[in-house]
């Protein structure tokens, strides 16, 4: 027998609301009407008369249904959260209302883990009903069957519900929040080496030496299988980050002789001078450990905890 917080899931093509219907949520749809899945409504409210234009725009090209009020998405099945980031928890709070009860609100802004919790809490009249979702590619260009994650009790049943028409959801874990922390980590990686890439390539060519630079980085990516090369640059960073530190701020003085500021270079001797000073390359007598998880361990341990809510390091949260 089905409780409150497994709810029996409606039979057939399941009817979809897109909340937010910019160029995710539309890319979502167009995917999901091509695949399909024709019976989508789509929620919005437009912040000014261009976006107004292009959201009804958007919506006669696949000739569905815009809705400027939340009620109209009171009969779906799954509604889709696709607004801005800085807008996800009104949106929920907005929708809440009108979400059947046996409805399965996704929501796949890029949140963080916490923020994405506090926004399925919006959802919280019935338990279960909210599924973290975090986009793992281009929706732009791969339409709905762009690699999502998906996280939340009704996650499998999302994944299923969706498979028909080719999207493909990989199911992280019962609890929110879990799909997001994957994306918003991951984006460490991916937006760190593009912010890295702008400066040193910009400082390459006013040194006029680019072509050399990102050659030498090509050769280091082709040289070993991408895993061994994760595992060269963490384990050899216990033992190495002090002479890594003094020739991660001579990169920054040879970027800012050519008159660029330094951020990314800075902030790369910053860190790499705390964990120099960590003591690990006496710990480990010179030797790094012996696999990639043993030196994320020793990191672990080594660098402590803060609390969350201390300082935010004047980060500021751009509007998209």
């Amino acid at each position: 027998m089905a409780t409150p917080s497994t709810p029996i899931p409606r039979i057939g093509i399941p009817r979809i609301g897109i909340i937010g219907f910019g160029e995710v949520g539309s890319s979502f749809a167009r995917g999901l009407i091509a695949a399909g899945a024709g019976d989508i409504v789509a929620y919005d409210v437009p912040p000014g008369p261009t976006e107004r234009r292009l959201a009804l725009r958007r919506a006669d090209e696949l000739e569905l249904a815009l809705a400027f009020d939340p009620a109209a998405l009171a009969d779906r099945d799954i509604l889709i959260s696709s607004v801005t980031q800085d807008a996800a928890d009104n949106a929920a709070s907005t929708v809440a209302p009108h979400v059947a009860a046996d409805a399965i609100y996704a929501d796949v802004n890029s949140l963080s883990p916490e923020v994405k919790a506090a926004v399925g809490r919006r959802l919280d009249a019935v338990p279960g009903r909210f599924v973290d979702v975090a986009i793992m590619g281009a929706p732009a260009s791969d339409l709905h069957r762009v690699p999502l994650l998906a996280a939340g009790q009704r996650a499998e049943e999302l994944a299923a519900r969706l498979a028909p028409f080719g999207t493909g959801i990989r199911v992280v874990g019962p609890e929110p929040g879990r799909a997001a922390a994957v994306k918003i980590l991951r984006s460490i990686l991916t937006k760190g080496l593009e912010t890295l890439l702008v400066e040193a390539l910009t400082a390459a060519r006013r040194h006029d030496v680019e072509a050399e630079v990102l050659g030498g980085l090509l050769e280091l990516f082709e040289r070993r299988p991408a895993l061994d090369f994760v595992e060269f640059l963490v384990r050899s960073d216990t033992v190495h980050s002090g002479r890594r530190a003094l020739e991660a701020a001579q990169s920054a003085d040879t970027v800012a002789a050519v008159g660029l500021e330094p951020a990314m270079s800075r902030a790369v001797a910053a860190r790499l001078s705390q964990l120099a000073g960590l003591g690990l390359k006496e710990r480990l007598g010179g030797v790094p450990p012996a696999s990639l998880s043993d030196a994320v361990t020793l990191f672990d341990e080594a660098l402590g905890r803060r609390h969350s809510t201390e300082q935010r390091h004047g980060i500021e949260h751009p509007q998209n």
